[in-house]
């Protein structure tokens, strides 16, 4: 089997193309010069040329995508959606939380309508919509908060803060559940696996860690964690925030039954990563 990675100079991508390269899969992962994505002619060209079986999109992806990115979602996914199908290609699209909006719910399913309340939310529900509305096999994954020690992401913007001598405004109204990069990573080449096994689950999945939490709530593990690392900096400073964003859904938690009945996918918690993650961090940065 052949995939199609779009994008693996990204967080996720990273991670996704590590875990891949422990399988037998054959794997194309084009740079972004050797492809324009919203081009259908050359995005034909290029997948007619290498054949994928199965394309897995995470073009534009990101945990708080830039201007760029969120042109980049909704265009891409829809050429991409057109070739595919075309070509008879299943495809699995990258999303996220951010679909959702200013409800009250705890916890989202894939049931729940989303009507999000940010540009960033909207590009991605029109990437869900460009591929859902043209393909029969494809699935979306929705991810919550997607944590990791490179990239741009609710941990690396603490740790950078706090090296940075900043104090830390975690907002406690806000509810999600951190998921390592290499946890979406392992799922997703789960899925494809199964794909490539002849599994027919087509549509709107859900995945995130079992634990929720607060943005405080992480904040206050990971000052424990490091703590525990014997971190020489200053000690982190807290400026509580006790009131909801304007553009943030007030909870990134999502359920995740669907996936863990279809496809047998169990959720893990993001606590024991924690410490391999800082560690990570500080080699790096300190």
């Amino acid at each position: 089997m052949k995939l199609l990675l779009t994008d693996s100079t990204h967080s996720l991508g990273v991670a996704l193309e590590h875990e891949l390269e422990r399988e037998s899969f054959g794997l194309l992962t084009p740079a972004a010069k050797d492809v324009d994505w919203c081009s259908q002619e050359a995005v034909e060209a290029y997948i007619g040329q290498g054949k994928p079986n199965l394309v897995v999109n995470t073009l534009g992806w990101a945990d708080a995508p830039s201007d760029a990115d969120c042109t980049l979602l909704p265009q891409a996914a829809e050429t991409l959606a057109h070739v595919c199908k075309a070509r008879g290609i299943p495809m699995i699209q990258l999303s996220s939380y951010r679909v959702f909006g200013d409800d009250n719910k705890s916890k989202h399913a894939e049931r729940d309508e989303p009507v999000p309340n940010s540009a960033v939310g909207r590009a991605f529900y029109a990437a869900e919509q460009a591929v859902t509305e043209h393909l029969e096999c494809v699935i979306v994954l929705r991810t919550s908060w997607v944590i990791g020690s490179f990239g741009d992401n609710h941990l690396t913007r603490l740790l950078a803060a706090l090296q940075a001598g900043e104090t830390w405004r975690p907002n406690n109204r806000l509810r999600g559940a951190p998921t390592a990069l290499s946890d979406v990573a392992r799922v997703i080449v789960a899925l494809i696996k199964q794909i490539s096994c002849g599994a027919q689950c087509w549509g709107i999945y859900h995945y995130c860690s079992g634990d929720g939490c607060t943005e405080l709530e992480f904040a206050e593990q990971l000052a424990q964690v490091l703590e525990q690392q014997d971190y020489q900096g200053a000690a982190p400073r807290f400026e509580v925030v006790d009131e909801a964003r304007p553009d943030e859904p007030v909870s990134a938690v999502l359920s995740a039954l669907r996936i863990r009945g279809d496809f047998g996918v169990q959720a893990r918690t993001w606590r024991t990563t924690l410490v391999a993650m800082v560690k990570q961090w500080l080699h790096v940065n300190q």
